[in-house]
């Protein structure tokens, strides 16, 4: 398993590069690869957005910076930006002997894990995907699986702009509330949480 940082790239320019790493994997001329990425201020609607949970019109949010992009992933809208750390895994559930579920849950244990490290108490939840801090989200899953291959991941809010969440309902719930680390107190540096969460993968990841 590979890992790659890089760094500020658009989603749609990200999202291409999952695309054509998949088809690799798929065809057997590449092994799993781990993204890690910061997007600059982008909405993605899953596939079960229907436009609803957009408080602003499209054309308002690209006229004041944000990037709108329908994307493939499961799920409703959500916010990407500076300060949040997504992690997109390309992996071939097979050789880790993984289902969906299983897999989502796998994503979730290793935030958790992580903000263990940062004496941060976080929890799953059975009715809803996502990582939660007492009564508010501070990290989004959702995954897109092709002939066994998951590309997309999980967007864990560092130091996000929280207020960009406003434009928004997350996730289509209604009266979510967003945090971060940096908002519960934790100054932890980017490359830091990039490091650990690498060392957590590949502990939480079962054998092939």
């Amino acid at each position: 398993m590979i890992f790659k940082d890089l760094g500020e790239l658009s989603y749609e320019k990200t999202w291409q590069l999952q695309e054509s790493t998949r088809q690799n994997i798929q065809g057997g001329r590449a092994d799993s690869v781990v993204f890690f990425v910061e997007h600059p201020p982008t909405m993605t609607l899953g596939r079960g957005e229907d436009g609803s949970n957009i408080e602003s019109s499209r054309q308002w949010l690209k006229n004041n910076g944000f990037d709108v992009v329908e994307t493939n992933r499961g799920g409703k809208v959500t916010y990407h930006g500076p300060g949040q750390l997504v992690v997109y895994p390309v992996i071939d559930l097979r050789l880790y002997h993984l289902g969906v579920k299983d897999y989502v849950h796998c994503l979730e244990d290793i935030v958790i894990d992580l903000l263990a490290q940062y004496q941060i108490q976080a929890y799953k939840r059975d009715d809803l995907i996502g990582v939660w801090v007492g009564v508010e989200k501070i990290a989004s899953i959702g995954i897109h699986v092709s002939r066994h291959v998951s590309i997309h991941g999980m967007a864990l809010n560092v130091s996000t702009n929280l207020s960009h969440f406003g434009y928004i309902t997350p996730c289509g719930l209604q009266d979510v509330q967003m945090t971060s680390m940096h908002a519960l107190g934790c100054r932890a540096a980017m490359l830091e949480i990039k490091k650990k969460i690498q060392e957590i993968f590949l502990s939480r990841m079962p054998t092939r």
